[in-house]
């Protein structure tokens, strides 16, 4: 089974031509308003499993790294933006303490097991500077339901406790949790009026944000 082409397929599937430039629409409003004051100009900055690369193109920082093993990545990432065309446990251990941003976005849902959840987690923690962060944006399956499983390459259920565990127990310490985010998926219907309002809805308090289905975490390196 050839496990990149299948993701290749997965994507092409899921996303009309439409639905893509709503994400990046919606990737530029949020990286622009928000997670920009989570990285500075002067950091490198690592997008595990960068997919469209909506968010490593817009965030502003020194250097950016785009890391996924599907190959269709080269299509998607800004000529600013270094390939690694690899997964995480091939990247070269002389990149350890090497970096000062990783962002992982819907990624540890795609993986086989909890264990190897932890096994990223404490990768990303070898790859970033004393002192570095991750910042994660994970479906939680507290909020989602039995939707959580609408995607076939979903497998780990992730919840609240759960990600916080995972987290502490490969040597990070949680800054700022905020349980409901974004909606689960673009693929809604109020999506574009969404992307509207965007800057509105993450500044309003979590338990109003009716259709989050994302949790946000930003922990650092001990």
């Amino acid at each position: 089974m050839n496990k990149t082409r299948n993701f290749s397929e997965y994507y092409k599937n899921r996303f009309s031509s439409q639905e893509e430039k709503n994400k990046n629409l919606m990737w530029k409003v949020l990286c622009k308003f928000y997670l920009q004051k989570f990285v500075r100009n002067s950091d490198t900055v690592l997008d595990l499993g960068a997919g469209y690369c909506e968010f490593i193109n817009n965030i502003e920082c020194k250097k950016k790294i785009a890391v996924d093993i599907n190959p269709d990545v080269k299509k998607y990432a800004n000529k600013n933006v270094k390939i690694i065309n690899k997964g995480v446990f091939d990247i070269s251990k002389k990149m350890n303490n090497s970096v000062d941003v990783v962002f992982v976005s819907n990624f540890l849902e795609h993986l086989n097991t909890k264990d190897e959840v932890v096994d990223i987690l404490n990768r990303v923690n070898k790859l970033l500077k004393s002192g570095g962060k991750i910042i994660l944006l994970q479906p939680n399956i507290d909020l989602v339901k039995e939707s959580y499983w609408d995607f076939i390459d979903h497998k780990v259920a992730l919840n609240t406790k759960s990600i916080k565990e995972a987290l502490e127990i490969s040597n990070f310490k949680i800054v700022l949790f905020i349980k409901r985010f974004l909606p689960y998926t673009t693929k809604n219907r109020r999506i574009p009026m969404l992307i509207f309002l965007l800057k509105i809805y993450i500044s309003l308090p979590s338990f109003l944000r009716l259709l989050a289905g994302q949790t946000f975490v930003v922990a650092v390196k001990k």
